[in-house]
């Protein structure tokens, strides 16, 4: 199915006068830019959503997932998502709850630990986990999340990396650490 230029238009433009019934047959265009638009708009439903995470193209699914009003059964569903990026934008909802974090604080791919432990629903064991982890990448913003503690400071000070020491040190110095 092919949705008109115009239609195309105002998908982009994000016009008020875009109807759900023209975002359902966008949902269905051959043209996977035109599916990202429409899932894209402020007025796709959580059908349109739920629909957009089984599509065969990782951006339609990411630009989902990134849609304010994705549940957090949707996060759940773009967790386990085979590309990496779509797991990442996933842990990057401000819905995201503290087991969507434990969860992407798992996963294999870096870039989505990074995200999960920069997120701001970062718990304290939050915090150990990433400080524990093989990758300097993990460590690093562990050690600069607002919610760090004096005890996470003083491990990271011993970290085998020296920019996750001297972030550490940064702020042992200036004293920028939760109680």
């Amino acid at each position: 199915m092919r949705t008109n230029r115009y239609l195309k238009q105002a998908f982009k433009e994000k016009s008020p006068w875009i109807k759900p019934h023209h975002i359902d047959k966008a949902m269905n265009d051959r043209n996977s830019s035109v599916r990202w638009h429409a899932i894209s708009h402020p007025n796709a439903s959580k059908e349109n959503i739920d629909k957009a995470l089984d599509d065969e193209d990782s951006d339609v699914r990411a630009a989902a997932i990134r849609h304010p009003n994705a549940t957090k059964e949707n996060i759940d569903k773009a967790l386990n998502d085979r590309d990496w990026g779509v797991r990442e934008a996933a842990i990057n909802h401000p819905n995201a709850t503290k087991e969507h974090i434990d969860k992407a604080l798992n996963d294999e791919d870096n870039d989505v630990r990074y995200a999960a432990i920069s997120h701001p629903n970062v718990s304290k064991e939050h915090i150990d986990k990433a400080l524990d982890d093989e990758d300097w990448y993990v460590r690093w913003p562990a050690i600069q999340h607002p919610n760090a503690t004096k005890e996470h400071i003083d491990k990271a000070l011993n970290d085998e990396d020296p920019d996750v020491r001297a972030a550490a040190k940064h702020r042992l110095e200036r004293r920028d650490y939760k109680e």
